[in-house]
């Protein structure tokens, strides 16, 4: 360990730690680091979200004897719906063990970087980083409270007015950072619109490490004349899936009897989706979760990506873009957000089209299915732009040299 190396807090309540379901990017900065000689050490919870399950104290134990820097767990309450009581509950009570951990650390940090959301635990962080005239770097994952707002079926007015509270809360704690970063040019564009001290706004996609994905990816057992559109994610509200299946057994019933829609993933809206496809007799392979380095050979041998987002949903540039940029495929894209549709159209990804218009997304399937030639060109062009912008060797040196600026 290089001693003139810096104490760097991070924070990140929702990350996803070694051996757990996905690839986080929070445990790939502090390993990255680590290694370029700073003092890491990563604070999250006690509670899996995506598992909605508790870590084991033994299954800590043996990765912290593991890990190039320190990890530190903060208890939390849990819940079992990412909508409700107990989860405002359990995340208040997460901020509240975060405030008192803060309180009694012996060696204050040189640098604090955390996640957004949690809100409450971003607030209790950028507080005691003012307090203590420490660097504060946000790091935006989502916007709250605009990423609820799709689920609250109210109009416009009345849906701002109800959310006007975690507005106001949101913009007290972009307020608080002094370095920002976002995975989205479009998050980082909400906090500049109330911080105007920060010194520096960065946007780094979530990307992916194209040398570990490209490992993982071969030829699997596949149908030579099957023809696999898939999505990668989670099965809940902010997610189009509905319009996809019904354009599959639309098409299958056209005599595209080898149109495969194939689902990795799970959520609260799984077995709506299963019934919605035995219904209305749409192939679809609901494979559930699948681990990261099985996914990959899967969605490389895909034809089609599914990018099927709701309709006001305001996701930008998710985790899953990057794996389907790496795989080198066409997108199919219903996100509304105009930072990635501009992507789509102006470097010939794919076509957007709009949520729930299950005519259009036939049209735009039967285009690519009938032009290999024009799937091969989208295919590439996605190719590249991960080697460009989504590639994270390459990409996060930026959220690394923020660390640095921030340190010195």
């Amino acid at each position: 360990m290089n001693d003139s190396g810096k104490e760097i807090l991070l924070v990140a309540p929702f990350t996803i730690l070694p051996g757990e379901k996905g690839f986080s990017r929070f445990t790939y900065i502090a390993n990255k680091l680590t290694e370029i000689g700073h003092h890491v050490t990563l604070l999250t919870s006690s509670f899996q979200h995506n598992d909605k399950a508790f870590r084991k104290s033994h299954y800590i134990v043996a990765i912290s004897n593991k890990l190039k820097y320190k990890l530190e767990i903060i208890p939390e309450l849990g819940y079992s719906k990412n909508i409700g009581v107990d989860r405002i509950r359990s995340h208040r009570y997460f901020a509240k063990q975060l405030s008192y951990y803060l309180k009694n650390i012996e060696k204050k940090p040189d640098v604090i970087y955390c996640a957004y959301p949690m809100m409450g635990s971003a607030y209790e962080v950028g507080r005691y980083a003012k307090q203590h005239q420490i660097p504060f770097i946000i790091d935006i994952q989502d916007i709250w409270p605009e990423s609820i707002k799709n689920t609250l079926k109210f109009p416009d007015p009345i849906t701002d007015s109800l959310l006007y509270p975690m507005t106001w809360y949101a913009n007290r704690i972009y307020k608080l950072a002094d370095y920002v970063v976002g995975v989205s040019d479009s998050y980082v564009q909400r906090v500049q619109k109330v911080n105007h001290h920060a010194k520096r706004f960065s946007s780094v996609y979530i990307g992916t490490d194209l040398g570990y994905f490209d490992s993982f990816n071969h030829r699997i057992d596949k149908k030579s004349d099957e023809f696999w559109i898939t999505y990668v994610g989670t099965l809940s509200y902010s997610y189009d899936i509905e319009t996809v299946i019904k354009a599959i057994s639309q098409l299958n019933k056209k005599g595209f009897k080898n149109v495969v829609f194939k689902v990795l993933g799970d959520g609260p809206l799984k077995s709506r989706f299963v019934k919605l496809a035995n219904e209305t007799g749409a192939q679809v392979d609901f494979m559930g979760y699948v681990p990261y380095e099985k996914m990959i050979p899967i969605l490389a041998n895909s034809d089609l990506a599914a990018n099927a987002i709701s309709k006001g949903a305001q996701q930008s540039i998710t985790n899953k873009i990057g794996d389907y940029l790496a795989s080198g495929l066409p997108v199919l894209n219903s996100s509304e957000n105009s930072e990635f549709k501009q992507m789509v159209e102006g470097r010939k990804l794919g076509y957007s089209y709009n949520p729930g218009d299950v005519e259009q997304l036939i049209k735009l399937i039967e285009r690519l299915y009938n032009n290999g030639d024009l799937r091969k060109l989208c295919g590439r062009n996605a190719r590249k732009l991960a080697e460009e912008k989504f590639d994270r060797r390459i990409s996060y040196e930026s959220i690394y040299s923020v660390v640095k600026e921030a340190s010195l």
